[in-house]
């Protein structure tokens, strides 16, 4: 029988003390390698989201909340900016591209996002193809056409053709009266998805927004005629939540960032800055949580040691048995040795299962709770810490292997 076969058999008859030895490695490796996937998975979530904006520009306030409304589709939209500021940067000969947006409603709790037909020719690069793209329809065209996000229409299970009728304001609610429901959108595209914040979006023509919000020009036939009267007045009322600017350059991209913030009219923020400050407080507290991983992990090893020690003192006589009739110092060192490897081997295997188990069910909580996807990745950095805890834990076999080599053969063997 081989060395490997009789740690085997060792570790089955004692089955409670391995299993719970086990877990407790599981758990400690599982903590620690749910924090390296979550908060990588955040990172790169939050920061793939952000490749196709560039500067964005708002009304004063909040520049993390400018972005995380217009971006990640959170938090409550800050004031409007007049549609006459939004002219005036898609007429500034250094912007190439000004793309606009309108929040504020949303149906069935996915927010509406007012814009024009520019957004859908966003890229990353501008040798790259479109960022936004349709996996089936068009785009609209007219006032009260939607182009569904790929969760939108997954989760609600629309379709092209189908329509629906918004609500006011950022969470779901719906006032029968008001002009929402005397105006029902019609889908006429579905995006592909892209597994970030786009995909929980309902997308609509800039003049639907004014329109529902008695800022537009065309209304039902029954209403025209008392809107016509008004209609001089609405025009001063269009308004923008948020303009995505591409400029022509970099340096156009400076002058035009100093330029906004030196004036009262609105702010520019670049996403990448605020992201910085977000991973910012991301690391913080990702090195806290690694600090107690490390230290349950460590908690875990101690215990794991302690056990294996105390099992491999309680079996001295079995130990004593073995060399008694034969087995060479050498091949009890070698079983007491691997029935170690094989137990931190068992629970490091086992707690990364259990962490890519906790990773994905955090990751699909947040997403279905926010508007970030998280991937989870196995990435080096994880296997180096797994080879760590796997070559930690043999090292430290060879307290109980020493221990067991040592055992005086006449002293144990006739201990009753």
């Amino acid at each position: 029988m081989s060395l490997l076969s009789i740690a085997w058999r060792n570790l089955i008859n004692r089955k409670i003390q391995t299993i719970v030895t086990i877990v407790v490695i599981a758990v400690g490796v599982a903590m620690t390698l749910s924090v390296f996937q979550l908060t990588s998975g955040i990172k790169e979530g939050i920061a793939n989201a952000s490749e196709p904006y560039g500067l964005l520009v708002g009304s004063k306030g909040s520049a993390n909340q400018l972005v995380f409304n217009t971006i990640y589709l959170m938090d409550t939209p800050l004031g409007n900016l007049p549609h006459s500021y939004f002219e005036k940067l898609n007429n500034d000969p250094r912007i190439q591209t000004a793309v606009p947006f309108a929040l504020g409603d949303n149906f069935k709790g996915f927010r509406l996002v007012g814009t024009s037909e520019p957004f859908f020719e966003l890229r990353v690069k501008p040798k790259d193809p479109p960022y936004f793209q349709l996996s089936e329809g068009r785009i609209f065209n007219e006032p009260y056409e939607a182009v569904l996000g790929s969760h939108v229409a997954e989760t609600l299970k629309l379709k092209v053709g189908d329509e629906f009728v918004s609500s006011h304001g950022v969470v779901s609610s719906l006032d029968k009266n008001d002009t929402h429901s005397r105006n029902p959108y019609k889908i006429v595209g579905i995006m592909k998805s892209l597994k970030a914040p786009a995909d929980k979006g309902i997308y609509v023509n800039m003049e639907s927004y004014w329109i529902s919000h008695g800022q537009g020009e065309h209304e039902e036939a029954e209403d025209k005629n008392d809107e016509l009267a008004e209609n001089d007045e609405h025009e001063n009322e269009h308004g923008v939540t948020a303009v995505l600017v591409k400029p022509n350059s970099y340096s156009d991209l400076m002058r035009l960032y100093q330029e906004i913030n030196n004036s009262h009219e609105a702010q520019a923020v670049l996403p990448g800055q605020v992201l910085a400050k977000v991973f910012d407080m991301i690391g913080s507290g990702e090195a806290l949580l690694r600090a107690i991983s490390y230290i349950i992990l460590a908690m875990a090893g101690f215990t794991i040691l302690l056990s294996l020690y105390s099992s491999a003192l309680e079996r001295r006589r079995t130990i004593a048995i073995l060399r008694s009739i034969g087995a060479e110092q050498s091949t009890v060192f070698g079983i007491v040795l691997l029935e170690f490897v094989i137990v931190v081997f068992l629970g490091a295997i086992a707690g990364l299962g259990l962490a890519f188990l906790v990773s994905y069910t955090l990751a699909y909580f947040v997403g279905e709770q926010s508007s970030i996807n998280l991937s989870v990745k196995f990435t080096i950095e994880q296997l180096w810490l797994l080879l760590a805890v796997c070559l930690a834990g043999s090292a430290a076999g060879m307290v109980p292997a020493i221990k067991a080599y040592r055992t005086e053969v006449v002293k144990y063997l006739n201990a009753q």
